[in-house]
């Protein structure tokens, strides 16, 4: 892995590389408030043995990247795309596979519109087009009506209860994070305590003192608010590759927003992970990898790659 900075219209985003630079190169867009480390490294290491660079990065305020006044600089979602674009032309990439996760995979679909030269494919897990339903749920405000299903209302208060206390020091920083995941994971997915709790602890050094929200009161949450959600209308006109990779337990977006999407994307391909929920445990690494994988690249030139690759997954 090599990490640096690259400055994308007065933003400096870090980000960190694994694999070789000439490999196709896949984009990892992480969800709100959360920096790329929380891809974790068994993940990128296992993308990159199937020939792909893989990048993950930290959006504007989140991680080592800049951190703004949001009163004075408010941003969007569509803001956050064109700093993903930035990224890979600081980086050289013309094109991209675009995977992302939660609001990261919301970003991915928003590009694949608005930038959809420089997107190769869209892979979206644990994703909606429509953040609305979720952000209802978290403002107390009640569904619209005809709209998909928000949050499990006993998820929604958990987290609530869980965040009504600002985190004071790394340690509870930490174990904030990793009890934030373990509520998200849902109740019938594995969670690997050791795991999460070393992403934890590099989420609270990587913060760099920032006090980042996890209840969706950060600036990211405020650019969701500000952004429409994408229709179906917006959906029929993506004309790159789509999968959608959805956990069975969601409890933040229930499976419906998945069979929504895959129903006005033409071609989506939905892979429906059992027992997940909204965390990417490395208990789902092999099936998750292996189903980018083959979407990506195609399945002859995967399969070869799998068959030679198996024997590293016991260390996953």
């Amino acid at each position: 892995m090599t990490s640096d900075k690259v400055s994308v219209s007065g933003i400096e985003l870090a980000f960190d590389q694994f694999g070789r630079p000439g490999d196709p190169t896949i984009l990892l867009m992480m969800g709100n408030s959360a920096p790329g480390l929380v891809w974790p490294d068994e993940f990128c290491e296992a993308l990159a043995t199937l020939n792909f660079r893989v990048v993950r990065y930290d959006q504007r305020d989140t991680g080592l990247s800049t951190y703004v006044d949001f009163e004075r600089s408010s941003y969007t979602l569509d803001h956050l795309v064109d700093d993903a674009i930035g990224l890979l032309d600081a980086l050289g990439v013309h094109q991209a596979h675009l995977v992302g996760l939660s609001q990261g995979g919301n970003l991915a679909l928003r590009a694949g519109l608005v930038h959809p030269s420089r997107v190769a494919s869209i892979t979206t897990m644990m994703s909606s087009p429509d953040l609305g339903p979720k952000n209802d749920a978290f403002a107390g405000r009640p569904p619209k009506s005809n709209a998909l299903p928000g949050p499990a209302a006993n998820y929604v208060q958990a987290v609530i209860s869980l965040n009504s206390a600002p985190a004071c020091t790394d340690t509870e920083v930490a174990e904030r994070f990793v009890e934030n995941f373990r509520l998200a994971a849902g109740p019938k997915s594995p969670f690997d305590q050791a795991s999460w709790n070393a992403i934890g602890d590099a989420f609270a050094f990587r913060r760099l003192g920032q006090r980042a929200a996890m209840a969706n009161h950060s600036n990211h949450g405020r650019a969701q608010a500000a952004s429409p959600s994408l229709t179906s209308d917006d959906l029929a006109l993506l004309s790159k590759p789509c999968l959608i990779i959805h956990g069975e337990c969601d409890p933040i977006f229930p499976i419906e927003h998945a069979h929504w999407a895959k129903s006005h994307i033409d071609g989506a391909e939905l892979l429906v992970v059992a027992d997940m929920g909204h965390a990417l445990d490395k208990a789902f690494i092999p099936e998750i990898v292996d189903r980018i994988g083959f979407f990506c690249h195609g399945s002859t030139a995967v399969r070869q790659l799998i068959k030679g690759r198996d024997s590293n997954y016991s260390a996953i």
